[in-house]
């Protein structure tokens, strides 16, 4: 009886002396400008069951010990852990401390020790346009954003380059789940996190290997209520467009070109005069096709409608977004018909809804659902083949239409560039998307301080379906024929016919389903100055899209761990193991491990300065993987073989197939694993001025390359790729940004990125070279090859004088090329190493800053990149007339001197020439530029509305805005944009004016 009433006492006490260490903190939590932040939930680490929210004045009260780990969370994405050392405490918000939802385990700011680049939606939304790539210019340190100029093309990503000879394009995660962002709305974006190094990226296992970029959406906020609409009316106004020679001007150029090949000319001085006085200009034409088809703009608008808040136990945002894209085709054009309109146009609509609800104080869910019905539609021609006939058909070819109101067209090039445009029908898509995740949090704290478990699911469903309006149209021909008074006649010849238009719904076009499992056990607790975290995750993923051998199915177990002593001394590891469908049976899983470390200088006492604010340093190794190989490389399959005839008298001989073995299997297939080590310095001086720079290394090893010879006549069948494809990446990142203000009233920020890379190639699978120059081994990623040009020939003697150039019949005028190995010819074996990479920029740099005044304000993003090639290989921009089915622009007649007989002391461009000419037209030194750039990327000039004024029309926020995208370019590439040199749709300035209203 006395032990009882002795344990009970004691019991009594131990819960007193706990009681009586429990005290209230108070406190206030406020964002980078001193502003008060409501809605920021404070919990302390291991126990979520204390947990308040921060009212309007950012204040908050909350029962804890002191020596506690407090953590605050503001709308899911800004967090800030800090352990209590007072009973009142004010505690920033900073830019520093930002939440990256990369499976529940990295955050960035003072806890992190890996190389992760977090920017908010407050960096980016001023770049706001319709295309969410295009917003991310320059911004980000390591992530390189590159501009395609298609009507449907994303910039391109890559981070620190991609590393790999398979491809550079990273991970792209949406909420926790591998996606597509071209389906985003910036609007409802809260973060971008890249992540670089191994550390970061070894989570990620068989897909980490080139970065994972990682992006949150928005969620709704405690005790707040907000709606928020915005409407953005645009225009796109055409850039770089190449300028084609007139009807005269082509004719006799081709005339000179086939005086130099050696062939009669196809122009009498006739004919010459007719182009020139614009007669008959059914035989002798002068069509600017570009002019005919595309109007001088195109028009977007885009309409925004936002609801976000919440109350103490359930959160929202709900995003309802529509845009449209009328695009620049000319409007008669497109509605030739009165059957189908062949506009190339665009519409989305798409809407989100994210909710979360505290189920209980240690039970939380959350929904994300988001739905997307896109159509798109164009003529019933792809978008290349639309405009490289424009690009190609000359002026003098043939009329848009001929006096007999039929279209125009000859023998030579057939399709009539408008036609194609206006008379052949429609080519329309429907996409339908869902996209839906679930996920439980739920708190185990009752079984111990600390303990927690997640579980999530995700499903995703995209289909494509096709419907196609076709129709032919008919044509005419006409052919000169001189008569002997000196005129022309033409001799008419009609071919196709008008057809009536035949629409096909061809139905699914294109589908697949994603699902994914995920569940994790974590552990998080703090022991006086000690914090450790540690969880075990499993995941699995399924993506089945059409078509045979494309499924792919992941596997993971995940164990990571973290150790934090006092905010200084911080140590994280993972170890992954992970498996991948299109490895070998039996052989699916590899291990990708790391481990990083920082220590946060500025929290020791002996550093401690007015002056200097954040200090930290961080090393990082480790391991990923890139599983993008295709199916069955380890097996050896029958294929169809050639077969042969068999003489069956009085039949036809007939041909009888069969079967053969195909290419050999690999053996010990594997993927492409890549070890990253990084070094990295975070810090932030005078409350003003943040710095991040890092050091890396790449090294890529077992990588799939192609063998020397596709098949040995040796053993007779294919030879199989192989994993031996090693690359070495290294360079630094570097992002500087100063904030301030004067009084208060003068906001200002300057930034910028930098990124410097060098690549090399250690083993590509070539085999052995005669001459060291032509190894690729040991030379940078993408470097560009070619011939040395050193001139032009003068005439016959200087090409008999000269090495032998094998290429193709070689005529004065014609490049001239370096004999690199002295063997008197000129070959394959002359080429060498020029200029630099062609598909990564070796630097790669950004600028951005801006100012607002009294509610006006001006952001600006320019960004450039250096030791960058381009190779001037556009058919009928920068290689005229070749095949006698191409072009000629005004590049070649008045930006190039070209050579001919007069000009060849001074020519810096070969002759005109109608053939093939495999020796001019090749890569060379006479067609690569300088692909440096420095562009204007974003301009945004806007105007907030006085606070009263906006109050009195019931108003919490009023902005009016003007922004423009790609307003201009410094580069050494005319006429086409230096970043993309394809035949495309055109590169475009874009302007925006739109305005925001916040109730």
């Amino acid at each position: 009886m006395n032990i009882k009433y002795i344990s009970i006492l004691g019991i009594a006490g131990l819960f007193s002396i706990s009681t009586m260490a429990q005290q209230t903190i108070t406190g206030t939590i406020k964002n980078r400008q001193e502003v008060p932040v409501l809605g920021a939930t404070v919990s302390v680490v291991g126990d979520p069951a204390k947990k308040v929210i921060t009212d309007e004045n950012g204040a908050f009260s909350i029962e804890a010990e002191k020596g506690d780990y407090i953590e605050i969370i503001y709308a899911d994405d800004k967090s800030k852990r800090v352990w209590i050392t007072n009973k009142v405490m004010n505690i920033s918000l900073a830019e520093l401390d930002l939440l990256v939802d990369n499976r529940g385990v990295y955050r960035t700011g003072s806890n992190q020790t890996q190389s992760i680049s977090t920017i908010s939606s407050d960096e980016f939304l001023k770049n706001s346009t319709p295309n969410f790539s295009n917003s991310l210019y320059g911004l980000i340190p390591g992530l390189m954003v590159m501009q395609n100029t298609g009507w449907t093309d994303n910039a391109e990503l890559m981070v620190r380059g991609g590393g790999s000879l398979t491809g550079k394009n990273p991970l792209i995660v949406v909420d926790g789940i591998p996606r597509d962002l071209s389906y985003l709305n910036l609007i409802e974006v809260e973060t971008v996190s890249v992540l670089k190094d191994g550390a970061a990226t070894a989570l990620w296992g068989t897909r980490g290997a080139n970065g994972v970029v990682i992006i949150t959406t928005k969620r709704g906020q405690y005790q707040q209520r907000d709606i928020d609409i915005n409407y953005t009316y645009g225009i796109g106004l055409p850039i770089n467009q190449p300028e084609f020679a007139d009807g005269y001007t082509y004719a006799t150029m081709k005339n000179e070109a086939l005086h130099n090949d050696g062939l009669p000319l196809q122009y009498d001085k006739a004919a010459l005069d007719a182009f020139r006085n614009g007669t008959n200009t059914d035989l002798f034409s002068n069509t600017d096709w570009q002019k005919e088809a595309l109007r001088k703009h195109s028009i977007n608008n885009q309409l925004n409608i936002v609801f976000r808040g919440g109350g103490n136990k359930v959160r929202y945002y709900s995003a309802i977004n529509y845009k449209n894209d009328y695009g620049i085709l000319n409007k008669e054009l497109a509605e030739f018909s009165e059957r189908y309109n062949s506009q190339m146009k665009k519409y989305d609509l798409n809407a989100r809804m994210n909710l979360d609800v505290d189920v209980t104080p240690y039970t939380r869910a959350s929904v994300s659902m988001f739905g997307l019905l896109r159509e798109e539609n164009r003529p019933n021609t792809s978008e290349t083949e639309m405009f490289s006939a424009l690009y190609h058909v000359p002026s003098a070819a043939f009329p848009m239409r001929t006096s007999t109101n039929m279209w125009g067209s000859n023998y030579l090039f057939q399709k009539n560039p408008i036609a194609q445009i206006a008379d052949i029908g429609y080519y329309k898509t429907n996409r339908r998307l869902l996209q839906s995740n679930l996920k439980i949090y739920q708190d185990l704290s009752l079984i111990t301080k600390g303990l927690r478990v997640e579980l999530g699911v995700a499903y995703d469903n995209d289909a494509v379906f096709r419907e196609t309006g076709e129709k032919s149209y008919a044509y005419e021909v006409n052919t000169p024929i001189l008569l002997e008074t000196g005129m022309f006649e033409g001799s008419k010849e009609t071919f196709g016919d008008d057809s009536a238009l035949s629409i096909s719904n061809n139905g699914l076009s294109s589908q697949f389903i994603r699902t994914v499992l995920d569940g994790k056990l974590i552990y998080d607790r703090a022991f006086g100055m000690h914090a450790i975290n540690g969880t075990v995750q499993y995941s699995q993923e399924s993506y089945v899209p059409m078509g045979r051998n494309n499924t792919r199915k992941r596997q993971s177990y995940v164990f990571t761990g973290g150790y934090n002593y006092a905010n200084k001394y911080l140590v994280d590891v993972v170890v992954n193991q992970s498996g991948t469908s299109v490895l070998s049976n039996g052989d699916k899983y590899r291990t990708y491990p790391a481990v990083s470390a920082a220590w946060v200088l500025s929290n020791e006492k002996f550093l401690q300065s007015s002056l200097l604010d954040y200090l930290k340093i961080r090393a990082s190794w480790g391991r990923s993987g890139n599983d993008n190989i295709d199916y069955d490389l380890d097996e050896r399959y029958w294929v169809d073989a050639p077969g042969f005839l068999i003489q069956n008298p009085p039949i036809n001989p007939a041909n009888s197939g069969g079967l053969i073995p195909g290419t050999l299997p690999i053996s010990n297939l594997t993927i492409e694993r890549a070890e990253k080590y990084n070094v990295g310095i975070d810090a932030q001086f005078l409350k003003r001025l943040s710095l991040t720079a890092d050091l890396f290394w790449d090294k890529r090893k077992d990588m799939l390359v192609n063998s020397s010879n596709l098949y040995s006549e040796v053993i007779g069948t294919g030879v199989p790729q192989q994993n031996i494809g090693r690359m070495n990446s290294k360079g630094f990142d570097v992002s500087l940004m100063w904030k301030d203000n004067i009084r208060k009233k003068f906001n200002y920020y300057v930034g910028s990125t930098f990124s410097y890379l060098k690549t090399a190639i250690e083993e590509n699978g070539e085999g052995y070279q005669p001459y060291d120059y032509l190894y690729r081994k040991g030379k940078p990623y993408g470097q560009c090859y070619g011939l040395e040009a050193i001139g032009y020939f003068r005439d016959q003697s200087d090409i008999e004088d000269s090495p032998k150039q094998v290429f193709s019949e070689v005529r004065p005028g014609d490049i001239k090329y370096k004999d690199q190995n002295g063997d008197g010819r000129i070959d394959q074996y002359d080429e060498i190493a020029i200029g630099h990479s062609t598909l990564v920029p070796g630097i790669y740099y950004g600028i951005n800053l801006g100012f607002e005044y009294k509610g006006f304000g001006i952001d600006m993003v320019f960004q450039g990149v250096g030791k960058y090639s381009r190779m001037l290989n556009v058919q009928s921009v920068y290689w005229p007339l070749r095949n006698n089915n191409s072009n000629i622009s005004t590049w070649y007649l008045k930006d190039k001197i070209r050579w001919t007989e007069e000009t060849r002391d001074i020519a810096n461009a070969p002759r005109l020439t109608t053939l093939d000419n495999a020796n001019n037209f090749r890569n060379s030194t006479q067609w690569l530029t300088n692909g440096a750039y420095f562009k204007l990327r974003n301009l945004n000039v806007y105007y907030n509305l006085p606070q009263k004024w906006a109050n009195a029309m019931k108003m919490d926020k009023c902005q009016v805005y003007l922004r423009g995208n790609n307003l201009f370019s410094l580069d050494h590439v005319k006429y086409m944009n230096s970043e993309d040199l394809s035949i495309n749709y055109p590169d475009m300035t874009s302007l925006y004016v739109g305005v925001n209203i916040n109730f």
